[in-house]
């Protein structure tokens, strides 16, 4: 239709309260347009910039994303129904692990369901995730090559995949090398977690070199070593943390630590659901993040 007839019938819809209805339109078609967000600790840079990007790359594609938020333990599988009630188009999961029979309802409802950093093992959905043994084996690569000797790991008792995963390899990695490694379970994976950690590390551990399995848990370590100890970092103590959130570059805390690529892998996710929901019939993939080695203050120099 011309411009002139166009804005007639959308000045009409304005005098008579006239909105498209997505739920009323997806009874005929199927879909409402809209895709769902599983994610839980919010208040972490990591995984707030990971949604953000989601979000976003889903807007950019025409498709309405509704967050809904699992924090405490809260069972994911609810979650996920309640999605379905409202005819989503595909879902993106970062918190927990769904179970078998709620991917396997979701693939009968032609739900495309993508799962970041979730156990790889959970067939019926598409991943994306890191390579927890190669994290592990970058993780004491960085420190040995800036001179480690002995080597600790803040390992989070919440046992989440990717978090555990890489804290077991950089543990199997520094015994078959033939180093000691102390692993020290915190209460989470967060600033207070780590902060307390460095208490008790002065009090047991000898070790030189500390792999800290999220930012958060460095920066806290850090400061406790710091602050607390006065503990020299990287002289006395190397620290290693984890994702490369933007507060580990700040001057105050130059945290060393191994970048992940949250916005490529939400960028990766949204794809892998816009081409299912393309072709559903297509194998399902595994998309590994990339990982860099990031050197700052709380790693000595390289050896020459």
């Amino acid at each position: 239709m011309s411009d002139d007839t166009r804005q007639k019938v959308i000045d009409s819809a304005r005098q008579l309260g006239y909105r498209v209805n997505f739920l009323a339109r997806s009874l005929q078609s199927r879909s409402s347009g809209l895709v769902g967000i599983v994610a839980s600790r919010l208040d972490t840079p990591y995984r707030a910039t990971q949604v953000r990007a989601a979000a976003r790359e889903f807007l950019a594609n025409g498709f309405t994303p509704i967050l809904v938020t699992a924090e405490g333990g809260e069972d994911q599988s609810g979650l996920v129904e309640r999605l379905l009630n409202y005819s989503v188009s595909g879902m993106m999961i970062t918190s927990g692990t769904p179970s078998n029979s709620i991917i396997d309802e979701c693939a009968q409802l032609n739900v495309p369901v993508v799962l970041i950093n979730r156990n790889v093992a959970l067939e019926g959905a598409d991943h994306v995730l890191i390579d927890v043994d190669a994290a592990g084996q970058l993780a004491f690569d960085m420190l040995v090559e800036r001179g480690g000797q002995r080597f600790a790991v803040l390992q989070p008792r919440d046992r989440t995949y990717s978090v555990l995963g890489r804290a077991s390899a950089f543990s199997d990695r520094c015994r078959a090398a033939g180093y000691c490694v102390d692993v020290l379970e915190v209460d989470s994976q967060d600033y207070d977690a780590g902060l307390a950690a460095a208490d008790g590390f002065v009090q047991q551990s000898m070790a030189d070199s500390v792999f800290c399995t999220t930012d958060l848990l460095a920066l806290g370590f850090l400061d406790g070593l710091r602050v607390r100890h006065g503990v020299s970092v990287p002289y006395q103590v190397q620290v290693l943390g984890f994702d490369d959130i933007p507060q580990a570059a700040w001057l105050s805390n130059s945290l060393s630590t191994i970048w992940q690529a949250s916005e490529d892998a939400a960028t990766e996710a949204v794809n892998l659901i816009l081409e299912r929901i393309t072709d559903p019939t297509r194998p399902h993939e595994t998309f590994h993040i990339p990982l860099r080695p990031v050197h700052r203050g709380t790693t000595r120099k390289a050896r020459p």
